[in-house]
């Protein structure tokens, strides 16, 4: 039988502040480059 566990973060506001720029950052990247493999994509 295999256990997990869940814990609940209950960040202060600087934490807050900084796990949502990081979260924002990795949305940008992300999106950025799927467009440059859909271009690729096109392109070939």
């Amino acid at each position: 039988m295999r256990i997990s566990y869940q814990y609940k973060i209950k960040p202060n506001k600087e934490q807050a502040e900084k796990i949502d720029q990081t979260l924002l950052l990795l949305r940008y990247q992300y999106n950025y480059l799927l467009a440059q493999r859909f271009d690729w994509y096109e392109m070939n």
